[in-house]
């Protein structure tokens, strides 16, 4: 397998059809963020203003597909650590995206079948994608929530039907974060969802940075030039400093090996294929970073 294709397990489930009644609305004239990765992730569910922004965003810095397969990788990587090397049984993931192959509550499954899983979204169609694919009633749901309300979620029936607050929980915090204004101090919320959290939990993030300009002056322009399409397109998309990362790690331990290129994050060898094996390719590393906290 070519480290640039798309294995199975990375690919949206677009061959699964789900209906609602209603139908949650859908604007076909502003992209969304879940159809982008669904489109990077070779799924089907995404529509040309998706797909104008791929081409956009590659425009921009060839090879963002790297981003999108790293990012979900590092992922993959973490909840496999937590699950099977650390014993978390349940976890909560901030802005998920529309069912696929290799999902949390997969990964988690392979340790044991009874992980419980609870997947967060505001966006109306990955909310019904999700209850309509997933939810089982015993392991897996998923609520409408953003990074930004984090009592809606941690309140809600369905995630306290799961979740114990009282014992240790995985806290998924891929994407969601980069894609949360500065106005919507995401550092706040971060603090507070540690505060609901147990002795033991840990945090995975990842982040879009754009690395210091004097040391990698190349990564830098492509960190601003990506910025500026999201922003302009999507309304959202922040490639933040090393710094401010760090910040929103604040109150956690950070874990070895530290906030790192998420490809370098307890990597895996491409062969035999398995869940977060994806390695990207040397380009566009410098522009996405991650790490594992505890408290």
């Amino acid at each position: 397998m070519s480290r640039f294709t798309s294995p199975d397990f990375l690919r949206q489930a677009g061959s699964k059809h789900v209906r609602a009644n209603p139908p949650p609305f859908v604007d076909l004239t502003r992209p969304s963020l879940a159809r982008l990765h669904s489109f990077h992730l070779k799924g089907k569910d995404h529509f040309e203003v998706d797909r104008d922004l791929a081409t956009r965003a590659e425009q921009a810095a060839p090879g963002f597909q790297d981003l999108v397969l790293g990012e979900r990788a590092f992922l993959q990587r973490a909840v496999r650590h937590l699950s099977a090397d650390l014993g978390i049984r349940q976890f909560i993931q901030f802005g998920a995206g529309l069912p696929a192959p290799g999902d949390p509550h997969e990964i988690a499954h392979a340790s044991d079948p009874s992980a419980r899983v609870v997947y967060a979204t505001d966006d109306p169609v990955v909310l019904t994608h999700h209850l309509a694919l997933l939810r089982d009633g015993r392991t897996t749901t998923a609520v409408k929530a953003h990074l930004t309300q984090p009592d809606l979620l941690l309140d809600s029936s369905e995630t306290r039907s799961l979740i114990d607050l009282d014992r240790p929980v995985g806290l998924l915090l891929t994407g969601v974060v980069s894609h949360t204004s500065d106005a919507d101090t995401p550092a706040e919320h971060i603090a507070a969802l540690r505060e609901s959290l147990a002795p033991g939990s840990h945090m995975v993030l990842s982040h879009y940075c754009r690395p210091d300009p004097t040391a990698f002056p190349k990564d830098a322009s492509r960190a601003e030039q990506l910025e500026r399409v999201f922003l302009d397109h999507l309304g959202s998309g922040r490639w933040r400093s090393r710094k401010t990362i760090e910040g929103f790690f604040e109150g956690w331990r950070i874990s070895e090996p530290g906030l790192i290129e998420v490809q370098r994050w307890r990597t895996l060898p491409v062969a035999p294929p398995v869940p977060g094996c994806y390695q990207m390719p040397q380009r566009n590393r410098r522009l996405i970073l991650g790490g594992l906290g505890r408290i």
